[in-house]
Order: C-alpha cells, then structure tokens, then sequence
C-alpha cells in the first residue's frame, strides 16, 4: 500500500483513493503520519495492533504512526477515499485536538462505522478535499489541505464527545476487564512517551504492583511487558516499512539511550534491530 492513486501534493498532505492493488497483504502499512481512509465499496481485514478490523463502506479508519496495521486480504473492488498526513503535521494535529476521549476512542477503536449524517460530511469533506487537491495551485494546496484536515479532525472530535455511545462503546465485563481495556488503550495512546508502569496505574487511580497483578492474571504478561511488546511492535514495523536508523526509531519513540531499546527489542524477538532487519531484508531478495 505504498502508493497513492491521485494528487501527490509536494508535501505533508497527500490526497486520492487506495484500491486492493494497492495493499501489500502481510506486511505493515508504511504509515509515516497519519492516514485517513473512507471506504467507498468493497471490503478489507487487516490486524492493528493484534486486534482484527473490517472495514466496508460506510467506515473511517483513523491510522496513526504508532499503529502496528497489517492488512490481511482485501475484496477486488476494495476501494477508499484517502488522506495521508506526515509525521511533523501528524504531531501538530494531535496537539490542536486536545480531546482525550477522542484519541482514547480512535486509539481504542481505529475502525469504525458512520452514521448516515457524519458519512455524508466524511463523503463531502472528502469531494471538497479531491477538488482543493486537482484545482487550487500547487502555491496553496498544502495550505488549504491542512487547514481542512485540522477543521474535519477537530468536528470529528466533537461529534466522539457528543455520540460516543453511537459508535460502538461496550461496556467491560467487571473492574479487572475494565482496568486492563483501559491500560490497553493508554498503551496505545501514551507508549512511545512513557514506558513505566507508574505512569499508566496513576492514570487508573491503581497501584503499579494490582496493575501487574492483575494484567498477568487475566493476559498472561504483566504491564511492563505489556508496554514493552506494543515498544518491539512498533519498531519492527518501523524496521520494516522505513530507513530510519535504530537511533532515529529510539528518538522517535522517546528513548534517549538506544541502547535500552536494543535491549527491549532483544528481549522480544531474540535480535538486536540491526539484525532484524538485515534479516528481514536478505529473505525478502528474490533467491539466485
């Protein structure tokens, strides 16, 4: 899914649609952003974060950076109205939207349906953004593109708040379930920012050791593993679909010692990340 079929704005904002050609199945998105997808027709199954989504007309899909998304198969006719937003202008929108029920929402539920009023804005909001990207002067384009994904992502926000139930909130099963599906979603949320258990079990008014307690009993880890595998999923994919070097990953993920994300990254998959992606690249060359 490494292309694009549209406007290829110079830029941070590029604008078109994706097909089932377009997907590389069994391998992580290169998503650099952020990306923004309205599907129009068919349907496609893809893994973010090692939860299953389906995707069929009528769903937006939020994909962000640190979203591990793997697609699985996708229908002939799969088709989707899109948006990708680089990394720097990505950051720029996750501190204009300041709604920690949205970003708890779409890190929690990354594909979900519309309601018939908010397709209809998704689907004009999407016409207008095509329009911009083929008829405004390529002066402009990145401007008035910005300025439209910053105005649909802050209604977006609102209309989380406002309907939250309406897109698909279940409730938990009992206070462990309860406290583990939201560690789940602050993992999500804050891992690349904090990587200590302390951090999540004040965010849950727990204490960091109930918070291992209870994560091992009821997934099999406990949080600090927990927080460690969503790290090495996210490196991996980083390792994957990018040249960035292991430094520029440990930046970017908040650790100011590479050294230290070698190590967590060792622990997972039994490699350094050197090693990993040498490998990873050496089985991907066509054999002699």
């Amino acid at each position: 899914m490494n292309t694009v079929k549209g406007s290829d704005i110079s830029g941070s904002f590029k604008s078109g649609e994706k097909s089932s050609e377009d997907w590389q199945f069994g391998h992580p998105l290169p998503v650099d952003g952020c990306l923004i997808m309205l599907c129009t027709d068919g349907n496609a199954e893809f893994s973010i974060n090692s939860r299953n989504f389906s995707m069929t007309p009528g769903c937006m899909a939020f994909i962000c950076f640190d979203m591990v998304t793997v697609p699985f198969s996708a229908s002939k006719d799969f088709k989707v109205h899109c948006l990708t937003v680089a990394f720097n202008a990505t950051q720029d929108i996750f501190f204009l939207v300041t709604s920690n029920r949205f970003w708890d929402f779409i890190y929690r539920t990354p594909v979900f349906p519309l309601p018939d009023d908010l397709l209809d804005t998704a689907t004009q909001w999407f016409a207008l953004d095509r329009w911009l990207s083929s008829q405004c002067s390529e002066a402009i384009k990145e401007k008035t593109l910005r300025n439209e994904a910053e105005n649909f992502i802050l209604v977006m926000a609102e209309q989380v708040e406002i309907r939250l139930g309406m897109l698909g909130e279940n409730p938990s099963k009992n206070r462990a379930w309860t406290i583990i599906n939201d560690f789940v979603g602050l993992i999500d949320r804050y891992y690349a920012v904090h990587h200590d258990v302390a951090f999540y079990a004040e965010r849950l008014n727990v204490s960091p050791n109930y918070l291992n307690i209870i994560t091992k009993r009821n997934i099999g880890t406990t949080a600090k593993d927990q927080i460690n595998i969503q790290i090495e999923r996210v490196a991996r994919m980083l390792l994957d679909t990018t040249d960035l070097s292991v430094k520029q990953i440990a930046e970017r993920l908040h650790f100011e010692d590479p050294s230290y994300l070698c190590r967590v990254f060792r622990k997972q998959t039994g490699m350094s990340p050197i090693q990993y992606r040498n490998h990873l690249r050496n089985n991907k060359l066509p054999s002699a």
